[in-house]
């Protein structure tokens, strides 16, 4: 557990709906510092009420569009003027779309949203860290194992919501495998692993693999809710002393090792990839 002498701090995206906004009320009971990372800063404002009463100390409510480079970097320049130190990292937050989207900023969305922004903000906020300040990266991914395409990331030469999602998610997972080999060893990293939950983006997810799967997805999923304890024990108190970074952790804290864990050669040359587009040493 990071700084467990301490109160924590989690900076946490995706706290407005499905997983994050189930997991939020449970990290709160446990007097977690929340800091809520959202677009949507009235509905973020709410969970910050509610987390308030289920008794965390203090909650942070940021406004941070992750498909956007420039809302990122606002969002870690007000932590740093709010003097907000950060214990644990939980990127939560994805989003899909069913047809190929660029942003005002030239970024396909999903890759934007799921992969670009969460880089960029944990990147940042570990930069501002002291260093070797103890900090935990969590991300919620999955055993995916559709190798991102460094000539084509913004899927413009062909586009299809699965293998767009899959590909930003991927990208994902081996961005938090990398980190604490280029960050320091002071970081651990790991990825959440629950599966398809009854929330849109898995009903959306699901429909694309399978019409009669989507239809579904609605009523035989499980819900977030169950599945956010998972998340919380691995935010909190899951011993990650001897994981091999970007292990990962099902809802029953089974661990199993990532897909692509061993193509270091992808890791580094998407790391690099993804430093000059974002202008980032």
């Amino acid at each position: 557990m990071v700084g467990a002498d301490k109160t924590l701090t989690v900076a946490m995206t995706g706290v407005t709906a499905g997983l994050g906004r189930a997991t939020v009320p449970l990290l709160a009971r446990r007097g977690v510092r929340l800091v809520l990372l959202a677009r949507n800063l009235d509905k973020a404002k709410a969970v910050a009420a509610d987390a308030r009463k289920a008794g965390s100390p203090q909650v942070e409510v940021v406004e941070c569009d992750l498909s956007l480079m420039a809302s990122v970097r606002q969002a870690v320049v007000e932590l740093a003027a709010r003097n907000v130190g950060v214990d644990v990292i939980v990127n939560d937050a994805a989003m899909v779309t069913s047809t190929r989207q660029v942003t005002v900023e030239g970024n396909e969305l999903m890759l934007a949203t799921n992969y670009l922004g969460p880089c960029l903000l944990s990147r940042l906020i570990l930069d501002g860290l002291p260093e070797g300040s103890p900090v935990r990266l969590v991300s919620v991914g999955g055993p995916l194992e559709a190798k991102p395409d460094l000539t084509d990331l913004d899927c413009a030469e062909s586009f299809s919501l699965k293998v767009a999602f899959e590909r930003s998610k991927t990208a994902l997972n081996l961005f938090t495998a990398a980190v604490p080999s280029h960050v320091g060893a002071a970081v651990q990293s790991a990825i959440y692993s629950p599966g398809l939950m009854r929330t849109g983006l898995s009903a959306t997810i699901a429909g694309a693999m399978n019409r009669l799967a989507g239809g579904l997805a609605g009523h035989v999923l499980p819900e977030p809710a169950g599945l956010a304890d998972g998340l919380a024990r691995l935010v909190l108190d899951t011993d990650l002393d001897g994981a091999r970074p970007g292990t990962l952790f099902n809802s029953h804290g089974k661990a199993s090792p990532m897909p692509l864990a061993d193509d270091v050669g992808l890791q580094e040359a998407l790391w690099k990839a993804t430093s000059a587009r974002l202008g980032l040493e």
